[in-house]
C-alpha cells in the first residue's frame, strides 16, 4: 500500500471517531456564562437592598475628629492639625446646614430605637451618635415620647 492511501485511511478513521467524543468547551462557556449572570444578579440585588435599608435609616456621612487633646498628642506636625480643624468645622457647619434644611419626619423605626436607648440611660449625645440624629431631634423625640 501506499503512504498517501494509509494517511487517508487514518484521517478518515480520526474524523469519524471524533463525532463520538463530546465536546467540553461548550459545556464549560455556558456554566461561565450563568455564573456571570448569577453574581451580576446577586449584586444588583444587594445594592437595592442596600439603598432601601440606607433610607430607612436616612444615613449621611459624617466626619468627627478626635478631641483636640488626642490631636496634640498623636499628630505632631501643625499643617496636619490645621487640616484636620478645617475639615472639623466643615463636618459642623454642615451638619448644621443639614439640620436647619432636613424637613423630614423621624422613621418610626428611629423614634423606637432612640427611647430604647434612652430608657438604657444613655446621654443624649450618645444617642445623636447612635442614631443619626441631632441633639435637639434625639430631645424633642424623648420629650414627645415617640409622638
Amino acid at each position: 500500500m501506499d503512504l498517501s492511501i494509509i494517511l487517508m485511511i487514518v484521517g478518515i478513521l480520526l474524523i469519524i471517531v471524533s463525532f463520538f467524543f463530546k465536546n467540553n468547551s461548550k459545556k464549560v462557556e455556558q456554566d461561565v456564562e450563568e455564573l456571570s449572570i448569577s453574581i451580576f444578579q446577586e449584586t444588583n440585588n444587594l445594592k437595592r437592598r442596600l439603598k432601601i435599608v440606607e433610607e430607612e435609616l436616612l444615613l449621611e456621612p459624617e466626619f468627627q475628629v478626635k478631641s483636640s487633646s488626642a490631636q496634640n498628642n498623636t499628630i505632631p506636625n501643625p499643617n496636619i492639625q490645621q487640616v484636620l480643624q478645617t475639615v472639623q468645622q466643615a463636618a459642623q457647619t454642615s451638619k448644621t446646614g443639614q439640620a436647619a434644611t432636613k424637613t423630614k419626619p423621624i422613621h418610626q423605626i428611629i423614634i423606637s430605637q432612640v427611647l430604647e436607648l434612652n430608657k438604657q440611660g444613655l446621654s443624649v449625645a450618645d444617642i445623636s451618635i447612635r442614631s443619626n440624629l441631632t441633639e435637639e431631634q434625639v430631645r424633642q423625640v424623648i420629650a414627645n415620647g415617640g409622638q
